[in-house]
């Protein structure tokens, strides 16, 4: 029976140890590339961004990641948005969202345990309209805890609310700041954002918590507070289970050797004319005997066998250069010295947060023209290879199982920007199909209509 209770206790711990993540991307579109890599990097249970900023598309398929999946309500200047990944067993609640509201609600099942998780973002609107969204909030929420009433539930997003006695950094009050406290104490909530998430854009305004991650049960997680993604001005807020087990995912890097490239000729002169007597026999210890030909063996292999080394833990993308990591790492560390300096009420905020600023616009751009660069250089691969060859179909082949596809990509406006939605790509073809419609009649002089009184006769 102990034993029984042990393996359960095991169970249960595994369970629990998923990644749940959450940030105010402000822009979707203009951020995709920093989502999409954080994905990959950091591969989270979930994900849920709000202030998407984008209308609804009827084609969301440049927006998916492999691996994950997106579940979103869009709106023009609001909305919010999950990527679940794939091993996550999730089911939207359709029926607790209410379309005045930027709101998304998913129930996770764990195996043992069930959690309600919504997504909320509030805007900059009036006193009534945040009251209408805690009611549905309230509303909402009683109702998933009586039709899942052992659930666990979360409420995370962006509330844009502030409270003196309740919410970083503790100085004013606001009608958002009194209605949000209000919900968490009728809905026993604890809210566990202790920091500021929001990089203000202006010297004279006041880093505060706008992101906020509220729970039923407190204990079960660890916050964490990292640099924002893109070019968007809030904290990336990590939530992990404090029960998490060691990650079994591998790690380090695994060495690809090339075997159709090697010079086995050379090889071979290498080992018959290699010292084996005095190098690698002439200890009495077979150990040390046989870790001497392994090393000489791999010496060979890497002389004359082309390799390369390649990470095992999935956290690079292919566009991911060196450079991209030196800027990410850049980031980063503006962005560590900047809270610093904050934390000791230094004279030199300023300048860190400017810097901080001027590493996050550069790190962007920077992956943005990886990333650019990486497709080009797949054109031109694919551009010289003859079409139909195996060389050809073996790329073509590989990247259309490692991209996401749409059925029809975004288009390039004369201005360069990019056309995403239906009608954008409509109205597009339509300008496109005019401009190329029109006949060029030169000097030629329109016929002349016919006279009034003249007949005309049809055969």
């Amino acid at each position: 029976m102990k034993g029984n209770k042990k393996s359960f206790a095991k169970q249960r711990l595994h369970s629990l140890s998923h990644k749940v993540h959450l940030t105010n991307i402000r822009g979707l579109h203009s951020n995709i590339v920093a989502v999409h890599h954080h994905l990959e990097t950091e591969k989270p249970a979930l994900l849920f961004l709000s202030e998407t900023q984008i209308r609804c598309p009827s084609d969301v398929s440049y927006l998916l990641y492999p691996g994950f999946t997106l579940e979103h309500n869009f709106k023009p200047r609001a909305g919010v948005c999950m990527y679940a990944r794939d091993d996550i067993c999730y089911r939207r609640l359709r029926n607790l969202e209410d379309s005045r509201f930027s709101t998304l609600w998913a129930l996770v099942d764990t195996g043992l345990d069930k959690i309600i998780y919504a997504c909320v973002y509030r805007s900059h609107s009036g006193d009534q309209e945040t009251t209408g969204l805690t009611q549905h909030l309230s509303e909402a929420a009683e109702a998933a805890q009586q039709r899942y009433p052992s659930a666990q539930l979360v409420l995370l997003g962006d509330f844009n609310a502030h409270h003196q006695e309740w919410l970083f950094p503790f100085q004013c009050t606001d009608h958002a700041g009194r209605e949000m406290r209000k919900l968490a104490l009728t809905l026993n909530l604890t809210q566990l954002v202790q920091g500021a998430t929001r990089v203000p854009d202006v010297d004279s305004h006041t880093p505060n918590c706008l992101d906020l991650l509220l729970t039923t049960d407190p204990d079960r997680y660890s916050v964490s507070i990292s640099a924002p993604l893109g070019s968007s001005d809030h904290c990336l807020v990590k939530s992990v289970s404090v029960y998490s087990p060691p990650d079994p995912s591998p790690r380090g890097t695994r060495r690809m050797w090339r075997y159709r490239s090697a010079d086995w000729d050379g090889m071979r002169s290498f080992f018959a004319c290699y010292p084996w007597q005095p190098t690698c026999f002439s200890s009495e210890d077979a150990s040390s005997c046989a870790d001497a030909v392994t090393d000489v063996l791999r010496q060979g292999m890497e002389y004359y066998i082309p390799f390369s080394d390649v990470s095992v833990s999935g956290g690079a993308l292919p566009w991911f250069s060196a450079e991209c990591g030196r800027a990410n790492a850049l980031k980063r560390a503006a962005y560590r010295a900047w809270v610093d300096s904050r934390t000791r009420n230094s004279l030199d905020v300023s300048e860190k947060k400017k810097a901080f600023n001027r590493a996050a616009k550069s790190c962007k751009k920077v992956m943005q023209r990886a990333r650019f660069d990486h497709i080009s250089r797949i054109g031109n691969k694919l551009a010289s290879y003859p079409a139909g060859s195996k060389a050809f179909w073996s790329l073509a082949k590989s990247v259309e199982s490692n991209f996401c596809r749409p059925s029809l990509p975004p288009l390039l406006r004369p201005d360069g920007s990019l056309a995403h939605t239906a009608e954008e790509k409509a109205n597009l073809f339509a300008s496109l199909f005019a401009e190329s419609s029109r006949l060029d009649s030169g000097d030629a002089s329109p016929p002349a209509a016919p006279d009034g009184g003249e007949t005309i006769y049809l055969d």
